[in-house]
């Protein structure tokens, strides 16, 4: 069968998704097309232009390499303009454009060693805008800027932004190009995950569920309920295409309580989804017809109108 993996978004947590693919390459599954938004598009494009373990291999090394200064530097000039309103952003893509020039495999998408789909969203009608051909570099920088943190790209007559409000997880894209198997990878889940930063003696404990507790800043409830409209949209993607294609959503640790800024987990989140995605293939069951959570499996509809996750579905 033609098979695609789905690369969702997750800023720095983009690491676990290099832990997922080579879980899967292992198992001898390999993609005939990927299909990425925000961080899941650089993972996409990389996999694209070596889609095989060594290219897997070097998707690790990229992630264990990078550094917050390489993708969100602080500037403080840009951070006091956007606090008073000045401006539409608070740090510059420059970084991260810099860093594409230098580690991507090619400078054109249909140039890639197999069909990749870099995601963004129209900034003025809200629209998954798709890219599967021209220049990489454009596109990609568009599909990971977070609005409010990075300036929008314009790209031909259209301002772009981060590919998540109108496609976290575009599952319907891949299945218009052809897929019969659709493999999403997420940048978190459910599985338990304890991160020790032994240099500093610092321990962190990604907890599941969430505390029932909300953000403290209006920062953090604005990006908690686009993060809630965007779960929501992705279970309705799956729910669709659960009838339309061989659907897998594969487990991964659980990145609640981590920054979604620093790199300093990473190692720590691509050996733990690895571990996750092995243990998890051997019995994998594709996800159900009718309404599922997150991660794939049933829910029961529970009282209000609340959708509650029904225990050990798989």
């Amino acid at each position: 069968m033609r098979t695609a993996w789905v690369l969702p978004g997750g800023s720095t947590f983009g690491a676990i998704q290099a832990g997922l693919v080579t879980a899967l390459f292992e198992a001898g599954v390999e993609p005939d097309v990927v299909v990425g938004t925000s961080a899941g598009s650089l993972n996409a494009a990389w996999l694209a232009g070596d889609p095989t373990p060594r290219g897997a291999a070097k998707l690790r090394e990229l992630w264990m390499s990078m550094r917050r200064t390489d993708v969100f530097p602080i500037q403080p000039t840009r951070i006091f303009a956007g606090k008073l309103g000045l401006s539409n952003h608070v740090m510059g893509n420059h970084g991260l454009a810099r860093w594409l020039h230098n580690n991507l495999p090619f400078r054109r998408l249909e140039n890639a060693q197999i069909p990749v789909t870099v995601t963004a969203t129209d900034l003025d009608t809200g629209e998954p805008v798709y890219f599967e051909s021209g220049p990489a570099l454009p596109p990609l920088v568009a599909s990971c800027s977070i609005p409010g943190m990075f300036p929008p790209v314009k790209v031909g007559d259209r301002w772009l932004v981060d590919g998540g409000p109108a496609a976290f997880m575009p599952i319907s894209r891949a299945v218009e190009r052809g897929a019969e198997r659709v493999f999403v990878l997420p940048c978190g889940g459910t599985e338990p995950f304890e991160f020790n930063r032994r240099r500093r003696g610092i321990g962190s404990i990604a907890t599941w569920p969430p505390p029932k507790t909300p953000p403290r800043s209006v920062g953090g409830v604005n990006g908690a309920a686009l993060g809630a409209a965007m779960v929501s949209a992705a279970r309705l993607d799956m729910q669709l295409n659960a009838t339309r294609c061989e659907l897998y959503v594969v487990p991964a640790p659980s990145v609640v309580g981590l920054s979604p800024y620093s790199f300093a987990h990473a190692g720590a989140l691509i050996d733990a989804s690895w571990e996750v995605a092995k243990r998890w293939y051997p019995t994998a069951k594709p996800v159900p017809s009718g309404p599922v959570d997150i991660g794939g499996n049933p829910s029961t509809s529970g009282r209000f109108g609340v959708t509650e996750s029904a225990p050990n579905a798989k």
